[in-house]
């Protein structure tokens, strides 16, 4: 994992890339505020920057263009040296985050204990794990039982209220969501304008939401940038997915709408919404374009998903 870095005359740090560690190991351990403090070595004992450190990780992440692929790659690296020092909380945290619920799940089957079980921490990250599953029933229980142990835990409260939200209680969601609001340090920032990355970013600490999210961005005034940057904050959660494309399709944006709800699929088969607006998307492109070969593969693949699950 560590380069070697015998015959380098001089060490150069990739300042970039060290951005982008920080900020995956902030979200990897599970800290908003302020930074992880960290430090490596070579073997000679000098310290050196993260992309020294971590070679071969920075090798594959320099060929990566997208920020949550380039945060994938630094999560595999970082489960060398953290995996097994962060709470099971994080770690369910981790897989989740990661695009990996059912992985989180799996962990979660296997090694929590009763004791874990009524820890609000570890029920609050189940909870986040289960609404991406779409599992909203589950992930409500969770939330209740992690809060009745511990009335402000904010991850509880965002995976109640999207829950909430996308079980059509939307008041009580959304009375959640501003009591967040109220308490978070958006008062303090007595800023005029605030814009809505700012509100959802992760590193600010104040409703990083998916659903809030697409409430936020879903109006005629936002733009594709936008939209993008958010991504990068929800990219693990396939209700944001699908609802990105959505506006892209409503945008005169089919293609690039087409291709992202097609990806949503991909990852995550079992996401109802994704699946059976991509085929009807496709068959709609199809008879549009007056062509019965496009997206063939995916047509198949979308087809049989849907038989299997009865939809």
């Amino acid at each position: 994992m560590f380069g070697k870095l015998f015959g380098r005359n001089k060490i150069v740090e990739d300042k970039e890339f060290t951005l982008d560690f920080e900020d995956a190991l902030k979200r990897y351990v599970g800290v908003t505020n302020g930074r992880v403090e960290y430090e490596f070595e070579d073997k000679k004992g000098k310290v050196i920057p993260p992309s020294f450190a971590f070679e071969e990780t920075y090798n594959e992440w320099k060929t990566i263009q997208s920020v949550w692929d380039k945060r994938s790659v630094i999560f595999d690296a970082l489960d060398e040296i953290y995996l097994n020092k962060i709470p099971k909380e994080q770690i369910i945290e981790r897989f989740v985050i990661d695009r990996y619920p059912e992985k989180a799940l799996s962990f979660s089957d296997k090694y929590l204990t009763e004791e874990d079980l009524n820890n609000p921490k570890v029920l609050a990250s189940l909870a986040k794990c289960q609404f991406i599953l779409s599992n909203f029933d589950k992930s409500i229980e969770l939330a209740e039982k992690a809060l009745n142990l511990e009335k402000e835990n904010k991850k509880a409260q965002i995976a109640l209220a999207d829950s909430l939200h996308l079980t059509n209680n939307h008041d009580k969601a959304h009375e959640i969501y501003q009591q967040i609001l109220k308490n978070s340090k958006l008062k303090d920032w007595n800023k005029e304008n605030i814009d809505v990355i700012e509100i959802i970013d992760y590193n600010n600490d104040i409703l990083n939401s998916s659903v809030y999210a697409v409430g936020l961005l879903s109006n005629a005034e936002t733009d594709e940038n936008t939209w993008n940057k958010a991504s990068e904050e929800f990219y693990h959660c396939p209700y944001f997915r699908s609802q990105h494309a959505f506006w892209l399709l409503k945008n005169d944006e089919a293609l690039k709408g087409m291709a992202k709800l097609i990806s949503t699929t991909q990852e995550f088969p079992w996401y109802k919404d994704a699946v059976v607006n991509a085929k009807s998307g496709i068959l709609q492109m199809r008879e549009q374009m007056n062509s019965n070969d496009l997206w063939k593969s995916e047509l198949t693949y979308l087809t049989q998903i849907i038989e299997k699950n009865n939809w």
